[in-house]
């Protein structure tokens, strides 16, 4: 049962589905922040806000392009 278990986890890709959304949330939160600051935005502030944004497109781009290279059910050998 633990066998299948896991199997079943890696093929659906949870762990890293499960990461990829806590990121999702963090990163609204963050521009919500944001907005929510007004007219007294400083540099480092809208900077710092660019810089999370922008991580998570490259986290995006690095995760889609790991997806099309491997793929996990063909590898899987069946007893």
């Amino acid at each position: 049962m633990v066998r299948l278990t896991s199997r079943f986890i890696d093929e659906l890709k949870l762990l890293p589905r499960l990461a990829f959304l806590c990121q999702i949330i963090l990163t609204w939160k963050c521009c919500l922040w944001y907005m929510s600051l007004g007219i007294s935005v400083t540099t480092q502030q809208t900077t710092f806000v660019s810089i999370i944004v922008s991580m998570l497109s490259a986290s995006f781009a690095i995760w889609v392009g790991k997806e099309q290279s491997s793929d996990r059910s063909s590898n899987v050998v069946e007893k």
